[in-house]
């Protein structure tokens, strides 16, 4: 389904974080926004998640838009270091993402379908604290599957893994977001890991149209 962000306007403090700003994804399209720490990437991502307030502009799905700084069930984010809660195991961690409509056996079901996909199988029972960086970003994936989403929102999901295996993990996310036709945000401040994941790729400074004000720190 189509995402965009319409004239959209962020502030933090004194600092603009951009204004103006307009971005359309088209459906099932994955976009990686590139630029450095600092410039933005994050607030945008929050923004068009919901989480972060727009001073002005709109948020469009489809033909609807989208109530204000309201978090909506279609749109999911993933995180640069993963969410995971360390008092459930890896198959509690994704069963999150189903909500509690979902029969018991009828997850389960899905639970081991979402593991095999994402390469862990057998992890059903592991505790989260043993899990490698690349392994617990596998788990908070396959929580974004299993919500079954409109629009995926990726904060540099890789950052805290090697680059080798950075690269593999955006193979793979790349290969279930276009099986899904899942249309991707994905912001990151390497070249290589955006060419891997995207269809398209957009400069930050050419996205927000001027430069960051002097002096101003911002978030990644």
């Amino acid at each position: 389904m189509m995402f965009e962000l319409l004239n959209g306007t962020v502030r933090l403090g004194e600092w603009t974080v951009f204004n103006g700003l307009n971005l359309t994804v088209e459906d099932g399209e994955i976009v990686s926004i590139l630029g450095p720490s600092g410039c933005g990437k994050t607030t945008l991502l929050r923004a068009c998640c919901g989480l972060e307030r727009l001073e002005q502009g709109n948020r469009r799905l489809g033909n609807n838009l989208l109530p204000l700084d309201t978090i909506v069930p279609e749109i999911t984010m993933l995180f640069q270091q993963p969410v995971l809660y360390p008092h459930l195991n890896v198959a509690q961690n994704i069963a999150l993402g189903a909500g509690n409509t979902v029969p018991k056996k009828t997850l389960s079901s899905q639970v081991d379908a979402v593991l095999n996909t994402v390469g862990l199988e057998g992890f059903n029972h592991r505790g989260t604290a043993g899990l490698s960086g690349g392994e617990a970003q596998r788990v908070a994936f396959g929580r974004a599957l299993l919500q079954e989403p409109k629009v995926m929102l990726l904060d540099e999901p890789f950052a805290s893994v090697d680059v080798e295996r950075r690269m593999a993990l955006a193979t793979m996310t790349r290969t279930h977001l276009k099986e899904r036709k899942i249309t991707t945000v994905h912001v990151t401040h390497d070249r290589e890991e955006a060419r891997v994941l995207s269809d398209r790729i957009i400069e930050w400074n050419d996205l927000v149209g001027q430069a960051k004000e002097d002096g101003n720190d911002g978030e990644e």
